[in-house]
């Protein structure tokens, strides 16, 4: 796994190295869909600080009136609280195991119509908890804008065709994921999260220990080795989609693992209502264009509604099984 030193590719200075590893982040784009961020600028504080404050969250019952009170049947745009056992499938027919807090830009207004912006529903009572995640999520908000205007450049994509289309109102959200030990031998389908691409441009993403799998271009797929101040940059849809497949979505997950595992996942989005299509000078004349136009809210919307349907069908054969079971227990 190629790891991109983001300082090397921002240094003016020194022009020779900054080439090289341009040259780097291109390969690592096309050819392999996937890279590990060094040097990023974010300092070892701030990650520990929200990793802590993650851990002390997650780890309170899910009983307790101040989880509850971030349930994200309060908020709006889907923020806040999810208790372990309703995230959705992304595979069909599997099932997930971890819990998360989601949260995004802090706006006062409200995105009703498309839920792409509005205030994100905090823990109360937590000052250091909103402090320490909003300070993270700024911070990674910093590489998103650089990391994107160096991804324009490797492609040789218009510069700010995709920076300036990162605002404050975009569907930005940040997840801080837990995954619960799983004892003895797991089912088959069972997963932390199962197989899927992101909806955004692309993902950062830390972890506290080894657990995240991506699958390379070549198909084989790969557990990611990281400490928590490296950042996993997975390849969304919406790059996909402009490039024309040049460049490949990450499909990734995580197996169930024996111990508890944490993660924050920044996922960096386009404002919705931006609609994309193939770039033209990524349109092959032999092969055409093989993507449809599609905005980011929509690609979200769209991707969310098929893990919510994965669920649902899950559930009704899980309830078909047990009632098969009920009548072999009783006959």
């Amino acid at each position: 796994m190629k790891k991109i030193s983001l300082k090397r590719l921002l240094d003016d200075s020194h022009q020779q190295d900054q080439s090289t590893e341009l040259k780097r982040l291109t390969d690592a784009l096309i050819e392999d869909c996937y890279f590990l961020l060094i040097d990023h600028g974010v300092s070892e504080k701030v990650i520990d600080e929200a990793y802590g404050q993650s851990k002390t969250f997650h780890d309170m019952k899910d009983s307790d009136p101040i989880k509850q009170a971030t349930h994200y049947r309060y908020s709006h745009s889907g923020r806040g609280w999810s208790p372990c056992g309703e995230e959705p499938a992304y595979s069909a027919n599997t099932k997930a195991t971890c819990s998360a807090f989601d949260m995004c830009y802090e706006i006062e207004e409200i995105d009703h119509e498309f839920e792409n912006f509005g205030p994100n529903l905090w823990p109360p009572k937590m000052p250091d908890f909103k402090k320490s995640i909003y300070n993270y999520y700024l911070e990674f908000s910093k590489v998103e804008n650089q990391l994107a205007n160096k991804i324009e450049e490797a492609l040789v994509i218009n510069k700010g065709f995709i920076s300036k289309k990162m605002t404050e109102k975009s569907p930005s959200t940040m997840r801080l994921i837990y995954y619960p030990a799983v004892e003895g031998i797991p089912e088959d389908n069972l997963f932390g999260i199962s197989a899927h691409t992101d909806y955004e441009v692309f993902t950062l993403l830390t972890q506290s220990a080894e657990g995240s799998q991506l699958k390379h271009r070549s198909g084989k797929w790969h557990m990611v080795d990281s400490t928590r101040y490296e950042i996993i940059v997975m390849l969304g849809d919406m790059l996909e989609i402009m490039t024309n497949g040049k460049v490949k979505a990450t499909p990734h997950r995580v197996p169930p693992t024996s111990h508890d595992r944490y993660s924050i996942t920044r996922f960096c989005a386009m404002d919705g209502h931006h609609e994309i299509s193939p770039l033209k000078q990524f349109i092959n004349p032999d092969k055409g264009i093989l993507y449809k136009p599609v905005s980011q809210q929509k690609n979200i919307q769209d991707g969310l509604a098929q893990a919510e349907a994965n669920s649902e069908a899950m559930k009704k054969e899980t309830r078909v099984d047990d009632r098969f079971k009920y009548q072999k227990d009783t006959n």
